[in-house]
């Protein structure tokens, strides 16, 4: 073997390593954002049509509201955070509900239905 033809093995392996890794990194992040944003989404979603359905009375919704997002979030194994506003809080009202996961914001509207 000539002088000129020999190399270090370890400092090619790594650097073959991070020429061959670098490209995960962004992929896992991407992963990340993107899990969030579907949590947040189907949490909003699913969250706000189970305490409209369930809830007796408009009033009784933040409650039913709030245990709903904590039962999803868990079953996502993820952290969220909601905000829920009804105007006017009685039927024929609007109520929203907004989850937030990480960088990922969602919000679902629903209608209160008369009677």
């Amino acid at each position: 073997m000539r002088k000129a033809d020999s190399g270090s093995s370890p400092i090619e392996t790594v650097a073959l390593l991070a020429v061959l890794l670098l490209p995960v990194a962004p992929v896992v992040i991407l992963f990340g954002e993107l899990s969030d944003a579907m949590a947040a989404e189907s949490i909003a979603r699913h969250g706000l049509r189970a305490a409209v359905l369930e809830a007796d009375d408009p009033s009784q919704l933040p409650e039913v509201v709030a245990t709903k997002v904590q039962k999803l979030s868990t079953s996502w194994q993820k952290s969220a955070e909601h905000r829920f506003s009804c105007q006017p809080c009685e039927a024929g009202g609007l109520a929203a509900l907004e989850i937030a996961v990480g960088n990922a914001l969602a919000v679902q509207v629903a209608g209160l239905e008369p009677g």
